[in-house]
């Protein structure tokens, strides 16, 4: 390649990364321990207009179930898929949403629904590692993503809607219970079709 060239390339990768970075939405970027992502989640959800869409793979962390009690009573639409071990009472606050109206769902189509995503109004989503309890905003080593950009969320929504239509029932399992012995088979067991790639 000559230089004339390789400064052509060069200055067309600077314009393709300039009109990407004007196009492209706002995000906002935290990291636990102690680096705000659970008061972030809470703002966003309390600025939540019509739906929000969740997969969580834990779900306590008060600040964050408050707000979505509150987000449900002012009328928002809110859908939640969680994974199996969500069903214990000893440590989920899941069973409070469900029990409060707030459809919840479980992926036992995976070995682990390991998913962290909330996708607000069709325009923001919310993801990366931490769970949505206190250990992962004050005590683990994680990262958080809140995405303003509605191609981004049109993705995770997409994806939300996937796991979806391949969930349960959600039924709450008491503390001492939760035992492969003890678990009806109908709560452990995927839907009998074949499984798609996703």
């Amino acid at each position: 390649m000559n230089l004339h060239r390789q400064r052509f390339s060069v200055a067309a990768l600077y314009l393709a990364l300039a009109v990407s970075a004007a196009t492209a939405g706002e995000i906002d970027l935290y990291f636990s321990p102690n680096g705000g992502a659970a008061a972030a989640v809470v703002r966003e959800i309390d600025q939540a207009k019509s739906t929000i869409k969740i997969q969580a793979y834990a779900i306590s962390e008060p600040g964050i179930t408050r707000a979505l009690l509150a987000a449900h009573d002012r009328g928002v639409t809110i859908g939640l898929i969680v994974t199996p071990t969500q069903q214990s009472d000893s440590y989920s606050t899941a069973g409070k949403l469900e029990q409060a109206g707030i459809p919840t769902v479980v992926d036992r189509f995976h070995a682990i629904m390991h998913n962290k995503t909330v996708v607000i109004d069709n325009a923001v989503v919310i993801t990366g590692s931490m769970n949505f309890t206190v250990a992962g905003d004050k005590k683990n080593a994680e990262n958080t993503l809140v995405i303003h950009d509605a191609a981004v969320a049109a993705r995770y929504a997409a994806d939300y809607n996937l796991h979806l239509n391949h969930s349960g029932a959600f039924t709450i399992m008491h503390r001492g219970d939760f035992k492969p012995s003890k678990i009806p088979p109908h709560l452990i067991l995927p839907p009998k079709r074949a499984h798609t790639k996703e």
